[in-house]
């Protein structure tokens, strides 16, 4: 199998290691996530339908990033210990869509979580409520406003807040996407944009501000959905690479795959099965069986 190479693409990108790798039929993401390295930061974002749910791994550190549905809870328990994983020393529950915060109270119920980071509003959905009262006592669990920065091993965290909640708020019913917290990893030499589900009117706001956007790797926002504003998020965070949340009966849009190729961006989907990124600080390998921007011989 060979990759795709792209128009624009620079001899000084085609030199990053981002090897697409099929792994043998029918596999299931569960197989695919043994692939990680535990001397490196990897990132597995899991096959779990239109839904989000990343398990970040660094040097015995681990934090997870959505919980996909209430039904994905299972699995992702499963899939934290098959890998030896009994502690998180971090959720990060983005917004409280049932397709973030889903499975959030049954991972708190199973795994050991040590600190808890939400964004600063009230969700209405019963997931939520369930995840609230999982919280209860819970000494370590914090509504973040503004930008939070902290570390875990060899990564500096940035986690990013709505700058104007009342603004995004204003006037709609649906507002939950936008305030999506939005999470940067640096690693060595090489940066992750996680962005939750935030669209056009979250991305002008975080765009206006004079924050470094460049990273080298992102989550695309809300399973592929595309959006106007999606051209100038992705020249301001000018990836190598990008990971997509969605499935087969709810593919990312055609207009958003297509923005991505005129780029010159190499895509992999989490449609079939878990996507798996490797980093050892300098060089980053992309692990999966559903691969968006390859070519097959």
């Amino acid at each position: 199998m060979k990759e795709k190479t792209h128009r624009g693409r620079t001899a000084g990108v085609l030199a990053l290691l981002l090897a697409l790798v099929v792994l043998w039929a029918g596999a299931g993401w569960r197989r695919v996530s043994e692939t990680a390295d535990a001397d490196a930061l990897t990132i597995t974002a899991l096959s779990v339908g239109k839904a989000d749910a990343l398990i970040v791994q660094e040097g015995g550190h681990v934090l997870l990033i959505d919980t996909g549905e209430e039904d994905d809870g299972d699995e992702i328990v499963q899939e934290l210990k098959e890998k030896g994983i009994r502690r998180l020393d971090l959720l990060i529950v983005t917004h409280f869509d049932k397709d973030h915060v889903g499975g959030a109270a049954y991972v708190m119920e199973q795994m050991e979580v040590s600190a808890v980071l939400m964004p600063d509003y009230e969700g209405d959905r019963p997931e939520y409520r369930e995840f609230l009262e999982r919280l209860e006592g819970h000494t370590n669990a914090q509504r973040v406003t503004g930008t939070l920065e902290l570390s875990k091993g060899a990564m500096e965290i940035a986690v990013y807040a709505a700058e104007d909640p009342q603004g995004l708020q204003a006037g709609k019913e649906e507002y939950d996407n936008d305030m999506s917290l939005v999470t940067s990893i640096r690693y060595g030499d090489r940066r992750f944009l996680l962005t939750g589900d935030i669209e056009g009117d979250r991305i002008r706001q975080m765009l206006d501000g004079d924050t470094d956007w460049k990273h080298d790797w992102i989550k695309m926002p809300h399973h592929g959905r595309y959006d106007e504003a999606l051209a100038a998020l992705l020249e301001a965070v000018s990836p190598q690479a990008a990971v997509i949340c969605c499935s087969d009966k709810h593919p990312a849009d055609e207009k958003t795959r297509m923005l991505l190729e005129e780029i010159g961006i190499f895509v992999w989907d989490t449609a079939e099965q878990a996507v798996v990124t490797v980093c050892d600080g300098e060089n980053m390998t992309l692990l999966s069986g559903s691969g968006g921007n390859d070519e097959r011989d």
